[in-house]
């Protein structure tokens, strides 16, 4: 009897084991996953945060440069205007004015203080390009407040701290900026520690706590970084309630799991074989979407655009192409993409030799010069140029830095200029950029749409157009909608521009109509400026 009650006891024991493991094993999965993605969302804070920082900073050194811009004598009516048209012109600039000798001389805000002996200390710190910088110079406006100040030759601005941390960030994590070469905290949210933020830095990022998560980013351009951080997420604090609440539906659970697994990994088995058979078959379709030139609204080239329709439902690109690149079939599907194109375009493209067509690839298209043989064979006997077919990638192909400079160079040795698709969205900086040969970058929709906003991410397009223009690329405007969007792009030097507002992708055939609306259209613009 003893030994029957054992074994049952030993059978309930081991049973209640097995209905318990899957659940705390799906619990520590599920909480690792939430640490996981919480450190991913917040190293892009980081970056984010790092971009505010150039911004400011940026405007600083313009703001600088427009008082360089107009000489004349120091606290002159004229000069003290020009300082307050600067002080209205920049966001972030507090006040501007003059200094010589270790002294104030004049600011609009000030006025003429030449001979009250307002003394300025000597700078913080003196960067190799000749700006001088208090960190937290006493306002001679305030009794209280302390100001960032940046000058150089003899001219000085303002800047509040506040404004390299004030991000709006809803869930309010705090943010710290430290100036690299001296380790001085620059500026912190209100609330968070000092000597946390700055030993968070000295790490990396990379502290032991079991309330906090941390991240640095560094700037590429200055000797800034940010740290930010923000609390640990667990789906486990209340572990005794959830193995209770488990205990009693634990079978059922586990059964609908194992089913619902099964479901998924058979689904998606499933869509990869009808993928491969759709590949195969050469059920994919290519649409083609303008790109113009904003200077005059003329046509000067498509981009390939990849489109599958599946039992009469369109699925996103975004999804089968995932797919494609996790089963071994983007190859196939790349090739298919550059077979149709060269098919369908081939008369437009050899009649029209500054007419061209970009393709997209993928990062494995940029591993080997696979693909760069296989377009230099397609394209012989054709009558098109290798400038007329361009390449396109994503940020995310550019992260295998080594593999893939040699390719690009290939690409372009070879005589096929080379784009950055979705710029922006990887928060590239401009030492990033400075490790790779392109020739034109392509700024993300979801950028464009923050155009004539006031959002935290409307600051980005003119950060991405100033770096392109720095590096002396051209760029594209993807996902242009109205009339106000192009308008800005155009006055900020963007050339061309892609989007709704000028057509939708479309089949080859009609974009052989469009392209006679739109060239008939331009030359009744030319005849009429004539």
């Amino acid at each position: 009897m003893s030994k029957r009650i054992t074994l049952i006891s030993a059978s309930i024991a081991l049973g209640c084991l097995a209905t318990i493991a899957p659940v705390l094993t799906s619990i520590y999965v599920a909480n690792k996953d939430a640490e996981r993605r919480d450190r991913t969302e917040l190293r892009e804070f980081a970056r984010k945060a790092v971009m505010r920082t150039e911004l400011v900073t940026y405007q600083a050194f313009a703001a600088l440069s427009d008082l360089d811009r107009e000489p004349g004598a120091p606290c002159s009516p004229a000069n003290l205007e020009l300082a307050a048209r600067v002080i209205y012109n920049y966001r972030y600039v507090q006040d501007a004015g003059a200094y010589a000798e270790g002294q104030y001389l004049c600011s609009p805000l000030l006025g003429d203080v030449r001979t009250k002996d307002l003394t300025l200390p000597p700078p913080d710190y003196r960067s190799n390009d000749g700006y001088l910088e208090w960190f937290r110079q006493k306002s001679p406006l305030s009794d209280v407040r302390k100001d960032i100040q940046i000058g150089r030759n003899g001219h000085y601005v303002s800047i509040d701290p506040g404004s390299y941390v004030d991000l709006i960030d809803p869930a309010r994590r705090p943010v710290a900026v430290i100036q690299i070469a001296t380790g001085t905290l620059l500026a912190i949210s209100s609330g968070a520690d000092p000597d946390d933020m700055l030993n968070a830095w000295k790490r990396g990022g990379k502290v032991s706590s079991n309330q906090w998560n941390y991240a640095v980013a560094q700037s590429s351009t200055r000797p800034l970084a940010v740290v930010v951080m923000s609390p640990r997420s667990s789906v486990a604090g209340d572990w005794p309630k959830l193995l209770a609440a488990w205990l009693s539906i634990g079978v059922v659970a586990g059964a609908a799991l194992g089913w619902l697994t099964y479901k998924r990994v058979t689904r998606q088995l499933s869509f990869a074989a009808t993928l491969q058979w759709a590949i195969s078959r050469r059920n994919i379709d290519v649409m083609y979407q303008p790109i113009v030139r904003l200077a005059d609204n003329e046509c000067v080239g498509v981009e390939a655009l990849v489109r599958w329709e599946l039992n009469g439902h369109a699925i996103s690109p975004d999804v089968f192409v995932r797919v494609a690149e996790e089963n071994h079939l983007i190859h196939a599907l790349t090739d298919l993409v550059l077979e149709k194109t060269i098919a369908q375009l081939a008369r437009l493209l050899a009649a029209a030799p500054a007419f061209y067509v970009s393709i997209n690839v993928s990062g494995d298209d940029l591993s080997s010069v696979r693909f760069l043989n296989r377009l230099t064979a397609s394209l012989k006997g054709t009558g098109i140029a290798p400038r007329q077919i361009r390449i396109e990638a994503t940020e995310r192909s550019f992260m295998n830095t080594d593999a893939t400079r040699s390719i690009i160079a290939a690409f372009r040795a070879a005589g096929h200029p080379v784009y950055i698709d979705d710029f922006g969205t990887g928060y590239s900086s401009l030492s990033y950029l400075q490790t790779f040969e392109i020739d034109v970058l392509k700024i993300d929709k979801s950028f464009v749409d923050t155009i004539g906003q006031d959002t935290a991410s409307s600051i980005v397009a003119p950060h991405i157009i100033a770096m392109a223009h720095e590096l002396r690329l051209e760029i594209v405007a993807e996902g242009v909608e109205t009339g106000l969007q192009a308008t800005w792009l155009r006055e900020k030097g963007v050339q061309y521009a892609q989007g709704w507002y000028y057509a939708k992708a479309m089949p080859a055939g009609e974009l052989a109509v469009w392209l006679g609306k739109n060239r008939a259209s331009h030359q009744a613009d030319s005849l009429t400026a004539s």
